[in-house]
């Protein structure tokens, strides 16, 4: 690992100032990142470090309206545990926080670590490949490579996917973040995270240098408002989903008045389907229902040489989540 200056900031401004500096990066708990350095995929000459600001962006905050402030820095498991968040309208945000990674990483992952996750493709991640989305190379390598793990919709140039669990669920929810850069505090919806083209040159998230994101709002939900999430995965542990969907649903009686729904692990970015979703407005959920939700789901999509089982299990965590 290359030797590089270790930043503890004690203030937010002094955070950001320091993260504007060059060849500088901002860590949290620091787990996808330090698998980065220890490769030399990353080699920053400053490491910031965020967690002495656990007062400042550890917090979860449930307030009289329904909404739900989530410091970035809180970690999965306190989200996971939050009594206040136990509620039909949350369950699919709680059960992403469950379902990531192992209680060891989940201990340690922070809620903004986990929206602001690398790709976990393995052409990007390894030394011994030259791939576009590295800036290594002409090409991405995945598209004729192996590319089992791969993105099977919304991708251009490259065939990568968005690791987080979280996104989907949040997106769901249609929440906001906030974040700070220097003196300057914005809050934006949290679709505008993610790149609007997730083309090979644009990263994962659209945040600037120095730019913090500090946490999360869930607004208030109507009533009977009711979220789920599910995935796919080859581990029962510690493993990364192969697909997953959250989806939203708002009852009157039995029949639907507002639907989302977003699908994960199969794009570039956390992908929101809202052709989908505007099926089930105005239905009584069916199983015949759901079928046709989760065929609507994937329209469009465009399968690799390893990757169209994506297909058949990701339609069937659809049903799943819908069910």
């Amino acid at each position: 690992m290359k030797p590089f200056t270790y930043v503890l900031p004690k203030t937010l401004a002094e955070a950001s100032e320091a993260g504007k500096q060059p060849d500088t990066v901002l860590k949290g708990a620091g787990i996808d990142l330090i698998d980065r350095m220890k490769e030399r995929l990353q080699t920053p000459t400053h490491v910031v470090n965020l967690l002495p600001l656990h007062k400042e962006l550890g917090a979860i905050t449930a307030a009289a309206d329904g909404s739900v402030r989530l410091g970035a820095g809180a970690t999965l498991t306190r989200l996971a545990e939050h009594q206040a968040l136990a509620t039909p309208a949350l369950a699919g945000l709680l059960a992403a926080a469950l379902t990531t990674a192992s209680p060891q990483v989940r201990n340690r992952a922070t809620i903004a670590g986990n929206l602001l996750q690398f790709t976990r493709c393995w052409y990007v991640r390894s030394e011994a490949f030259h791939c576009l989305h590295g800036g290594r190379g002409p090409t991405c390598l995945a598209m004729t490579g192996e590319n089992r793990y791969h993105a099977v919709l919304g991708w251009q140039d490259c065939v990568r996917v968005h690791p987080s669990n979280l996104a989907p669920a949040l997106l769901a929810l249609d929440a906001d973040y906030t974040t700070v850069l220097g003196d300057k505090t914005t809050t934006r919806k949290l679709r505008e995270l993610f790149p609007a083209e997730p083309r090979a040159q644009n990263p994962e998230q659209t945040l600037q240098p120095g730019e913090i994101v500090t946490s999360i709002t869930v607004p208030p939900q109507p009533a009977n408002t009711r979220t789920a999430y599910c995935e796919s995965r080859e581990k029962e542990t510690f493993d990364w989903a192969t697909t997953a969907c959250a989806v939203r649903v708002v009852l009157d009686g039995t029949t639907i008045t507002a639907a989302d729904l977003v699908l994960g692990a199969v794009s570039p970015v956390p992908l929101p389907r809202p052709q989908a979703a505007k099926l089930l407005v105005g239905k009584t959920p069916s199983k015949d229902l759901f079928l046709k939700v989760a065929e609507a789901a994937f329209a469009g999509a465009a399968p690799l040489a390893h990757n169209a089982y994506k297909l058949t299990v990701g339609k069937a965590i659809v049903r799943e989540a819908l069910e």
